[in-house]
């Protein structure tokens, strides 16, 4: 059987005794950033992850208000890299394809990378490591064979992303890189997301047997799970989790009403999406069983961090990060498969997160998104946080209310925007035959090789699909606040790059408190005075640039201690 390193409690002792730790005060902490791939929160996925509940959600904190900014893989991944919302990465116009419409260019956008919090890490005095997946598109970031980027002294990474027959930039020490682009082969040694796990562990047991006085590492993990095909380790393919029955809550085969359309002809979802039949339900079945038996190889990884940094006696004074780049659907609004939805099943994830002076079993409430993550982490490694940002990202630092400590600065709202990557509504039946469909939407085949396809096929995305939204959490309000405000436009028309006014040709409005699923529209009977603030505020939020800007749009102007 293949899996990750295993090391003996002989083994353990010895590299303990090797590396003689020196008691962790006074040293800065190492931290580590594990991003999954299309990892639910709203769809049971954690639970496949009983080391990760153990050692990061009890032992750590939940960040249970946290949204991602934009809710399709490479700009999701940008805008944590650089810690700036998507509308401040995206390329100039949409005829520039990008990663996903996003510039993360090395050579026509270089501030992208160099302004990141990565490469200030690295400049603090921190060892960095890249294992994973990363973005869609990393060319200019050692796949075109030129090694090492700024910032990273260790480079593991997936050139395009896959369980087998993976292409990875490997760069760094002779002693454990090949410094070279290289393909895996197809045997279960081969299993990419034990691979990461095992090149990360190999990396950090090198950097810690330098001796005591050590710097401080950054290792930052990109597991291709549970993204589609979420093709299971060989040794977990029969495991009885796959076998889990797919949640199938109150919006599972719901008709959208009152939802946006995807694309021209402009009709509602309601009537674009068809009902799930008995063999869309049986693909639904088989991802949800896959994803969650590719997911226990990534809890392995987090078992043997654990493992390993405990002999070490550096657990302790170890962050760990641990969130997906976006939720999923499987069935919700009667869309069978895939992402890109303004809805919260779509923009909420897990995010936990351990580390020295988190207060183990900690509910994190204040609102958080992808782009705080970034100033947090910095804000985190300076031993002395203060949540202060650096002022070119759009995201504030939220360390000192996760350590307990003052912090008056505070969001009441996030923003998430996507700009739709389709030219046209997907899918139709000729679509769901090409292989492009069949690894994004999940059209699959069964154990004896035939496809299964349903009768009729759900949309997914289109270029209609194309919004700005605001997310309201604001519990000091009185009534409280929780709302979703969302407007739509068409990325084919040019005044749409930028969601102008009047551009937009639809709006969806939720009051979550009542209507946690989202299945009820109340846009159409909203006050005029509400509509305009939302506008208003949204409008505002799409526009602005860097810390101070961007937290004047997404706070309510008053100073809370959190």
């Amino acid at each position: 059987m293949c899996a990750l390193h295993t090391y003996t409690s002989m083994t353990l002792m010895v590299l303990t005794a090797m590396i003689m730790i020196a008691p962790c005060m006074g040293k800065k902490s190492n931290i580590i950033f594990l991003l999954t791939d299309d990892q639910d929160l709203r769809l049971g996925s954690m639970q496949a992850m009983p080391s990760a509940r153990q050692h990061l959600l009890a032992g750590g904190a939940n960040i249970s208000n946290f949204f991602i900014s934009t809710p399709i893989c490479c700009p999701s991944r940008a805008a944590l890299l650089a810690g700036r919302y998507e509308h401040n990465n995206k390329c100039d116009g949409p005829s520039f394809a990008g990663c996903m419409r996003q510039n993360t260019s090395k050579e026509t956008n270089p501030l992208w990378w160099g302004n990141g919090f990565i490469p200030k890490l690295h400049s603090s005095g921190y060892t960095t490591g890249l294992f994973g997946k990363v973005l869609n598109v990393m060319k200019t970031y050692g796949c075109d064979n030129s090694g090492l980027p700024e910032g990273v002294d260790r480079l593991y990474i997936m050139c395009a992303a896959s369980y087998y027959e993976t292409p990875f930039a490997d760069f760094g020490p002779s002693s454990l890189s090949n410094n070279s682009v290289y393909r895996t082969g197809t045997g279960p040694e081969e299993y990419s997301t034990a691979l990461v796990g095992n090149k990360t562990i190999d990396w950090i047991k090198a950097v810690l047997a330098s001796g005591a006085d050590h710097p401080p590492f950054f290792a930052y993990l990109g597991p291709h799970a549970p993204h589609l095909p979420s093709t299971p380790a060989p040794w977990y393919l029969d495991h009885p989790i796959g076998n889990t029955p797919v949640p199938k809550q109150v919006y599972y085969d719901y008709a959208p009403v009152g939802k946006h359309a995807f694309g021209a002809p402009y009709v509602t979802l309601d009537q674009l999406e068809p009902q799930i039949t008995n063999k869309a339900a049986a693909a639904i079945a088989l991802e949800h069983g896959n994803r969650l038996k590719s997911l226990l190889s990534v809890d392995d990884i987090v078992a043997a961090l654990y493992d390993t940094l405990t002999a070490a006696g550096e657990w302790d004074n170890t962050y760990m990060f641990y969130t997906s780049d976006h939720g999923y659907s499987l069935g919700e609004f009667r869309i069978d498969s895939h992402k890109t939805q303004v809805w919260d099943h779509n923009t909420r994830v897990p995010m936990m997160i351990k580390g020295p002076g988190i207060t183990p079993g900690l509910v994190f409430q204040p609102m958080a998104s992808m782009v705080d993550l970034g100033p947090t982490i910095l804000d985190l490694a300076t031993g002395e946080p203060n949540g202060d940002s650096p002022a070119e990202m759009d995201g504030l630092s939220f360390a000192p209310a996760l350590l307990g400590q003052p912090q008056h600065q505070w969001k009441d709202a996030v923003l998430v925007e996507y700009q739709s990557i389709r030219g046209k509504v997907t899918v139709t039946a000729d679509d769901a035959r090409s292989p492009e469909y069949i690894s994004a939407y999940g059209y699959h085949v069964d154990a004896s090789g035939s496809r299964i396809e349903p009768e009729k096929f759900s949309a997914h995305d289109g270029p209609n699909n194309t919004f700005s939204a605001i997310r309201i959490i604001n519990t000091t309000a009185t009534p409280p606040v929780n709302l979703l405000y969302a407007e739509f436009t068409d990325v084919s028309d040019p005044a749409a790059w930028n969601f102008a006014p009047e551009s937009i040709n639809f709006y969806e409005l939720y009051n979550v408190t009542s209507d946690y699923f989202m299945l009820n529209n109340i846009y159409p009977s909203a006050s005029q005075p509400l509509r305009e603030y939302l506008h208003t505020r949204l409008q505002a939020a799409i526009k602005c640039r860097g810390r101070a800007q961007c937290y004047s749009c997404l706070s309510d102007g008053q100073e809370h201690a959190v």
